[in-house]
């Protein structure tokens, strides 16, 4: 049986792992700019909302320490479209990815087919770019994530406990790394499902809830359009019961 998890690679992390920004964007090699205005091209041209806004990029990561720089999102798209550019970019977008214990099991989302990034693949959401929001550089992971919960599903940090990071999980090809965490609320997951209506987000077409009981036999199987990083967070979940 083939390994779903082949290529993608977790760090553990302290609960309380911190974000330092400690260098800076370098200037893009002119030999390198064609390519990724290409790509930014053509992504703006089928999403002309897409903004060229700052993302985390991971440096060094340690399991109480992520040690980085700022860079654009369209060095980003261009090496997630075009891998190969790693070589030169060395582009590791930091990205936020909670995985929710709800009163009902654990809850995963399907990214809409129109999604820039892994569209049809299930995953744990919430899940963002850790980025500069209105204007600001901060840099609190937990922040970052009950941003991405409420835009998402709707939900309110009042409606969550126990939010702690457990793993780096850095993406086979793309070099994308998740910040994992597990969360929980006391919410039903219907109640869940009403929440996500009402917020209008559209990241995910769909959510399904995966039972206590079935995490192991999730886990044994090789479902192909479940993310890995959604695999690695359900195991850390299991290994924390």
């Amino acid at each position: 049986m083939a390994d779903p998890e082949a290529g993608w690679h977790g760090t553990a992390l302290r609960a309380d792992v911190a974000l330092v920004a400690e260098g800076v964007m370098a200037e893009l090699p002119p030999d390198l700019e064609p390519a990724v205005a290409s790509v930014w091209a053509v992504e703006r041209a089928r999403r002309p909302g897409l903004f060229n806004g700052r993302v985390f990029c991971a440096d060094r990561i340690a399991p109480d320490r992520i040690a980085g720089h700022w860079t654009e999102y369209r060095r980003v798209l261009a090496q997630m479209r075009q891998p190969d550019l790693f070589d030169r970019l060395r582009i590791r977008a930091l990205a936020v990815n909670g995985l929710i214990e709800c009163a009902d099991g654990l809850i995963l989302g399907r990214r809409q087919a129109g999604a820039v990034y892994l569209p049809g693949y299930w995953q744990a959401p919430p899940a963002g770019n850790v980025e500069a929001r209105n204007g600001s550089a901060a840099t609190d992971l937990t922040s970052q994530l009950l941003a991405e919960l409420d835009e998402e599903l709707g939900l309110q940090p009042a409606e969550v406990e126990d939010i702690r990071a457990v793993v780096a999980i850095e993406h086979a090809d793309t070099h994308v790394v998740d910040v994992g965490f597990l969360l929980r609320t006391g919410l039903s997951f219907a109640a869940i499902e009403a929440r996500r209506t009402l917020a209008g987000n559209d990241e995910y077409d769909a959510l399904r809830v995966v039972a206590p009981d079935d995490v192991a036999r999730t886990l044994a199987g090789t479902e192909p359009m479940l993310l890995p990083s959604a695999r690695i967070l359900m195991r850390c979940w299991s290994d924390d019961r």
